[in-house]
Order: structure tokens, then sequence, then C-alpha cells
């Protein structure tokens, strides 16, 4: 009762606190193709676990079986984990759910389909030589099927990593950023490692059943894993950043300090003019370096930040009219593709605002469309996610620039909106603030 029953009644226990918490964020959670992992990993342990109750108060079947479900889900889990890392590196492109349907369907043959088919044939082997017979090699058949593919799939995990990390492809994350992902890459990879190790070693070839610690292992990585429910380590669609190398004429002579400005205009064209400038335009030679101890890549980011849009208008037309050729631009649209957020799937914007400010410290946020996102959410969610965005701008050393029309707010809404934000009404405003953040010369 107390190393098979107990975890497993605690374990479903949780597996319904984590639906739960799903449901809560349906729409947004199911909208990025990595929570569809962690929800089939879910399914994976709430299967397992029912699979244990069964087999001990029935038996029969479900006991003759013990080692092929065991195999199945060390597998699929293990499968899971080159699913998650493959949609966070080599195909983050595809991490939105409707880009990722598309893609999918064209390239059926990838790297992550063809090692899944690899787990199939590794599955369907253990099944049919019958492991459970008293043969000792065949009962050793599930545990080698299982360390193979389990050893397999780490090693294919590490090298989708370093690959991306080797060609500075993927983003530099900050410490908690990167301590949370690491917390959840354990905990995944513990879970079938447990499996393995305790169950299906310490059981099917040892006959170590009794007071076998597995369950409670097992559980108490899902604990860690749980946490990452609703975070912007799964619900985020993975931007990366990229510098403007555009040949431009002339410096850029001022630096605004890091912070939250909102730009209010009829229009939104005096941001995207100051948001172009502090992209596109280095700052001059003979600057005085704020923080001269810094290392030669965050010199270079403070001289030439990395930016993000985040625009209701259309992105090419952005491009076009403010000479912006590669920073990233996230679309606000109802319409499907990539780079493209429903204005619904507010969680998924501002976690993906989050992840981006956590993987480029000093980078700048454009945000413009807030009258169109509180369209279609309620005013008080809106306010919480730009509150939320305050926190990790001061935090991460971002300036974040919010556009919006005053006059679609009443004066209440507006006076909500402006608290704790420093105010630039208009191009006069944007034109003091340059003044004001003149970036000093060498001193003599």
């Amino acid at each position: 009762m107390l190393f098979e029953v107990l975890p497993s009644l605690i374990g479903l226990v949780l597996v319904v606190l984590a639906v739960y918490r799903i449901l809560r964020i349906r729409g947004d959670f199911f909208t990025v193709v990595r929570s569809w992992a962690l929800a089939f990993f879910i399914l994976s342990l709430a299967i397992l676990w029912s699979t244990e109750l069964v087999r001990f108060y029935v038996g029969g079947a479900a006991a003759e079986s013990h080692a092929e479900s065991d195999t199945l889900f060390v597998i699929f889990t293990t499968w899971l984990s080159v699913f998650l890392i493959g949609m966070t590196t080599r195909y983050r492109q595809y991490n939105s759910l409707n880009h990722f349907v598309s893609w999918i369907r064209n390239n059926p043959l990838n790297l992550i389909t063809g090692w899944g088919m690899i787990g199939i044939i590794f599955a369907a082997a253990v099944i049919a030589m019958n492991p459970e017979a008293h043969d000792h090699s065949e009962r050793s058949l599930p545990v080698i099927a299982s360390s193979i593919y389990l050893i397999c799939s780490i090693i294919l995990d590490i090298f989708l990593v370093l690959r991306e990390r080797s060609g500075d492809i993927m983003p530099r994350r900050a410490g908690d950023a990167l301590l949370g992902m690491k917390v959840i890459v354990v905990a995944w990879i513990g879970i079938p490692v447990a499996e393995l190790s305790l169950d299906l070693v310490g059981d099917l070839s040892l006959g170590y059943h009794d007071y076998n610690p597995y369950a409670w292992v097992m559980v108490g990585f899902f604990v860690l894993l749980l946490k990452s429910v609703g975070e912007k380590s799964l619900t985020a669609i993975v931007v990366d950043p990229e510098v403007e190398d555009v040949k431009r004429f002339g410096f850029r002579a001022f630096d605004i300090p890091r912070g939250i400005y909102l730009v209010e205009d009829e229009r939104s064209a005096p941001a995207l003019q100051l948001f172009s400038e502090l992209v596109t335009l280095p700052l001059r030679p003979d600057s005085a370096i704020l923080a001269e101890d810094q290392s030669p890549s965050a010199t270079l980011q403070f001289l030439i930040p990395r930016g993000l849009i985040v625009a209701r208008e259309y992105p090419e037309s952005i491009r076009k009219d403010y000479n912006i050729q590669v920073t990233p631009i996230i679309w606000l649209t109802e319409s499907l593709g990539e780079r493209r957020v429903a204005p619904t799937s507010l969680a998924v914007l501002t976690d993906t605002i989050i992840r981006f400010m956590e993987s480029n410290p000093n980078s700048i946020i454009l945000l413009d469309g807030i009258e169109y996102l509180v369209t279609f959410n309620d005013f008080k969610k809106v306010m919480k996610s730009l509150d939320s965005l305050n926190e990790t701008t001061w935090i991460t050393k971002t300036r974040l620039l919010i556009a919006l029309d005053p006059l679609a707010f009443d004066r209440k809404d507006l006076a909500l909106l402006e608290r704790d934000r420093k105010v630039l009404r208009g191009t006069k405003g944007i034109e003091q603030l340059k003044r004001e953040s003149k970036v000093p010369g060498p001193a003599h």
C-alpha cells in the first residue's frame, strides 16, 4: 500500500491538478506545440499510475503486461523529450500550432517523426518477444530496448542543444529562465530514468518488488514538472533575435534609459520611428560606454540593441516604411501563420515577450495595438499583462515602448495605463526624451 497504491493515488491527484490548471488557460496553452508535449506526458503518467492500481487490485492480464506497459511508457516519454527539445531548437520556427500542422503535412518525415518510428520498432520488438516468459534472456529484452532508446534519446537531446548553441543560433537566456528550463529537463528525463532503473531493472530483472521506491521518485519529479504548467517556458512562442545590419548614414547621439515608455499619439508612427532609430542606428563611435567592464557581446548589444515589434499593422508595411529588415515582428491578427498571435491569446503574447526579454537583456520592445487587445480581452486582464511586462522590463534592463491612442480610452483607464510609466506625448515628447538622453562623449 505504501510503495505502490499511495504514490499512484497521489500521482493521479496531481494529474487532476495539472488538468485543472491547463483547463484554466486552455486556449493559450494549446496554441504552442511544446504544450502538447507536456499534455501527452501528463496523459501517459495518468495511464501508468492507473495501470499500477489495476495491477495491484485486479491482477490478471494487467499484471502479466507489466514489462510491456513499462517499456512503452519509457520509450514514449523519452521520445516526448526529443519532441520538446526539437521544437525548442531545430524546429522552433514551427512552434505555433497552426504553423506546425502546415509544416508537418509538407514534411511528414523529419527528425522528430523519424525518431518516433524507431521507438515504435523498439516497442514492437519487446511486445513480439513476450518478455514475461521465464527465459532470462527474453525477460531482459525490455530493459535492453528501453535503455538503448533512452540513452540515445538523451544523447540526441544534448546534440540538438549543443548544435544550436555552437552556431550561436539560440539566444542566451537569463539565469532564472535558464534554471527553470534545467529543472524541467531534469524532471522530464528523471521520470523515465526512474521507471527504467528502479522498476524495470529492479522488479523485472532483479526481482526486487517489495518496498521499491520508484513510484515515489516519479511523484517527486512530477511535482517539479507540475510547476511548469502554464509557465512561459512552455506557453511562449520562441522568437529568435536579429541585429539590423542595414547600412545607414550617421550615428545615434542618444540612448534612452532602460524602462517603460507610454507613447501617446493617434498614430503609432512616432513610436515606430523611435524604435527604428534605436535598432538601426548605432551609437556614435566616441560615445562613453556606460558600463566599460561589460563583455564584448554585451557592449555590442549596448551599441546596436536587438529588438522585437508587436503590432496590429501588417509586418511588411512596417519593414518598408521604417527600413526594418530582420527585426522579428509579431502580428496581432486572427488569421493563421508564422509569428502571428490572436488577440484572444493574451497569455501567449505576454509570455512570448517576457521570454524574449529574459533571453535578450538590454533589448528594445515595441508593443502596439493595446486598443485591439482591449477589444478582445477584459481591461483588467490587459493591465495585469502589462504589469508583468513592467516587472520583467526592469529586471532584464530592457526598454519597452507602448504605443497607444489616448482617445481610445476613458480618463480612468488612461490614468491606470499611465501609472508607473513615463508618458511621451507624440513627437514632441519623443524629441524631449532624445535631448534628455543625449549620450556623453569621452571623458577628457
